[in-house]
């Protein structure tokens, strides 16, 4: 049951550090197409974060698992900041 929870988190918590990440991209930017770099680096910086989140909940990280977390992260904040931007 440990690794069903710890597999879960692994998902979970970077889709939602990828949803924050898509907000504060949205609120930083405020649609001005040459902050959009900035955008990316709030990204990398919530990605980076599951580093240290990850661990205190009791997930146990492997070199193989970053790419998953990754890309959810990456697909998360993406959605969001798009959708965000076209509500605009």
């Amino acid at each position: 049951m440990d690794e069903y929870k710890a597999g879960l988190m692994k998902t979970f918590v970077p889709a939602l550090l990828g949803c924050i990440a898509g907000i504060l991209s949205f609120l930083i930017t405020d649609g001005i197409r040459a902050r959009d770099p900035l955008g990316i680096i709030v990204l990398v910086f919530c990605i980076y974060a599951n580093k240290f989140i990850l661990p205190k909940l009791g997930a146990n990280l492997e070199a193989k698992d970053w790419a998953g977390i990754t890309f959810m992260a990456f697909a998360s904040w993406y959605i969001v900041w798009t959708i965000l931007l076209n509500l605009r």
